[in-house]
């Protein structure tokens, strides 16, 4: 994801948030983020713990022209327990941000609760790297004739 469309979905899931009577406060800080499974911590308008909330931007609509979903929804494994451990736990998907950004469409949302999250199948799994900075290959490119 770009980063323009990922500002663009916290800045269109904060606004809504805040809407809604909700006090989002974004967590920023990937060590954080990856313990909590989400982007940001919302308190609900009454009050009380907040709830985790990750959002997720695509650039394309939701749906292709015969209504099926263009793909699914990858997860990380800490969303997965995150969904898991905590029925507040949501993902908050803001679509068609490519067409948003330019004019050209609306953007969409749809909202997964932790219910719905808990019975996916994890397909992203992260790989450490530390330590492999001197297997990295570096080629130089020949110029063209």
């Amino acid at each position: 994801m770009s980063q323009a469309i990922r500002n663009a979905a916290m800045e269109i899931v904060i606004a809504e948030e805040r809407a809604n009577g909700w006090a989002p406060h974004v967590i920023g800080v990937a060590a954080l983020e990856k313990h909590h499974g989400c982007d940001i911590l919302s308190t609900p308008p009454d009050g009380g713990d907040p709830h985790p909330v990750e959002v997720k931007g695509w650039g394309e609509p939701f749906l292709r022209p015969s209504g099926q979903f263009v793909y699914p929804q990858d997860l990380r494994a800490s969303q997965m327990t995150a969904a898991q451990c905590d029925p507040r736990y949501r993902i908050e998907l803001v679509a068609n941000l490519t067409h948003y950004l330019a004019g050209t469409g609306p953007y969409e949302r749809l909202t997964l609760c932790a219910e719905e999250i808990s019975h996916a199948t994890p397909r992203l799994w992260q790989v450490d790297l530390a330590g492999k900075q001197a297997e990295i290959r570096r080629a130089q490119a020949s110029a063209p004739d």
